[in-house]
């Protein structure tokens, strides 16, 4: 029946497979009759993709047959969906994806500081796997406070578990209900304590097909049996003069991506050479960090892309902070981040932070020390977040920055200004912004 419909439809199975989002496996053993009963979602996906309704729907739906045991994703609702993005991580998703799917990773840990958009990947992986994989997906929103703070009685991970895919909320009952499917759970590890932890082991033990991702914003190692997946800031062109933001606006979906926000609010400047590389400037100081981008685009409601550049120079952090906001948890979290580094290594930052680019063997004629503490320190900072990647050519070593906003905090309000890598800088424009800068 399914064979007849396609070639009324005039579909090959690799048409209907892409339209579908079946796969082509999938619609040959069903058209084959290797398939005994195939899962409710399936047989409703192809009878969308052939646009069948009335009685041909209901003879196909009558064909595949009822079963004994429903699957999971036939109850539990779609993952959380994401707007579209233009800076969206496409890379750092099709990598994820691949991890879950190979053999032995079951246990993920997402780690990032505040604002590099782990909700955001996280989202995007789990409907991306629901789509194309058919695979279930448990995504727990997040609880509201650490378990055991006080605020009312904590509610324990598999109770919330057994809420949303409805079974008894022992953990046996949990298992019993997972077993028979593969399984992606979803969770924020700000919710788990030391019995969650445990029984999120206990699960991944007794459940072969789940896979479990874990957001979190600790950047130290993970526990024993977790893969650590982390998130840097984004990929921008190195701002050096004017004229190289033209010739990388188009190499760059970060500076597109705030380019795009500037036609909308300026159309008649969107184009210049000048905000282009204001914007290039922007998106360097900014650290491309997604969420400090999202802040400056916020801006632009109010303020010209070189008045967003003045802004950035005199302090980014203040920049990062959204218009509507009562602070920026990502400069808190830098903050915290700098209080808790050795002495040595703090050190190490503040002569790294006045340099430009640099890579590891720079970093250690800087520091001037042994070759193997200079390279343990560059290695310490970068896994911490407070050192960013910078692209480099094909062959070269690969290098490396200090974050701005780092730099920024280092050098305090008082202290000398970032340099304006060749952009004229007037400072009596200022004066409008002296309120948000004091």
């Amino acid at each position: 029946m399914l064979r007849n419909a396609r070639k009324r439809a005039g579909m090959t199975q690799s048409q209907l497979a892409e339209i579908s989002t079946v796969s082509i496996r999938a619609i040959r053993d069903l058209e084959l009759e290797r398939t005994g009963s195939p899962r409710v979602q399936t047989v409703r996906l192809l009878a969308d993709a052939l646009r069948l309704d009335g009685v041909r729907r209901a003879e196909l739906e009558a064909v595949a047959g009822p079963r004994e045991v429903r699957s999971l994703y036939d109850d539990l609702p779609a993952p959380p969906a994401t707007l579209a993005s233009s800076i969206a991580r496409a890379e750092e998703t099709a990598s994820l994806i691949g991890l879950l799917r190979s053999t032995g990773h079951q246990l993920v840990r997402v780690t990032g500081a505040p604002g590099m958009g782990k909700t955001t990947l996280l989202q995007n992986v789990a409907g991306e796997l629901h789509r194309t994989g058919l695979v279930p997906v448990v995504f727990l929103d997040r609880a509201g406070g650490a378990p055991g703070s006080g605020h009312g009685a904590p509610r324990r991970l598999v109770s919330r578990v057994a809420e949303v895919i409805g079974c008894g909320a022992a953990l046996d009952d949990v298992a019993g209900r997972l077993a028979a499917d593969d399984v992606l759970l979803v969770v924020d590890g700000r919710d788990l304590d030391e019995r969650d932890q445990r029984d999120l082991r206990a699960l991944v033990r007794l459940c072969r097909g789940l896979r479990v991702l874990i957001e979190s914003r600790d950047l130290a190692a993970g526990r024993a049996g977790e893969i650590t997946f982390t998130l840097f800031p984004l990929d921008v062109p190195e701002w050096d003069r004017p004229a190289a933001g033209a010739a990388l606006a188009a190499d760059s979906p970060v500076l597109r991506y705030v380019l795009s926000h500037c036609a909308l609010l300026y159309p008649e400047k969107a184009s210049s050479p000048e905000t282009v590389a204001a914007v290039a400037g922007v998106c360097w100081l900014l650290d491309g960090i997604p969420a400090a981008l999202e802040s400056a685009v916020s801006w632009l409601l109010i303020y010209e892309p070189a008045e967003l550049l003045r802004m950035a120079q005199v302090s980014p952090a203040r920049l990062v902070t959204p218009p509507s906001g009562n602070g920026s948890p990502l400069v808190a979290w830098l903050r915290q981040a700098l209080a808790s580094l050795p002495s040595f290594q703090l050190a190490a930052l503040r002569d790294l932070a006045g340099s430009g680019p640099w890579s590891v063997s720079d970093a250690v004629a800087l520091l001037a020390g042994s070759g193997a503490d200079a390279a343990s320190a560059v290695h310490d900072l970068r896994a911490r977040g407070l050192v960013r990647r910078v692209k480099s050519a094909p062959g070269e070593a690969q290098r490396f920055v200090v974050l701005n906003l780092i730099r920024h905090l280092l050098r305090g309000e008082s202290g000398p200004q970032p340099p304006s890598y060749g952009v004229p800088l007037s400072w009596s424009p200022l004066r409008d912004v002296q309120p948000l800068t004091s």
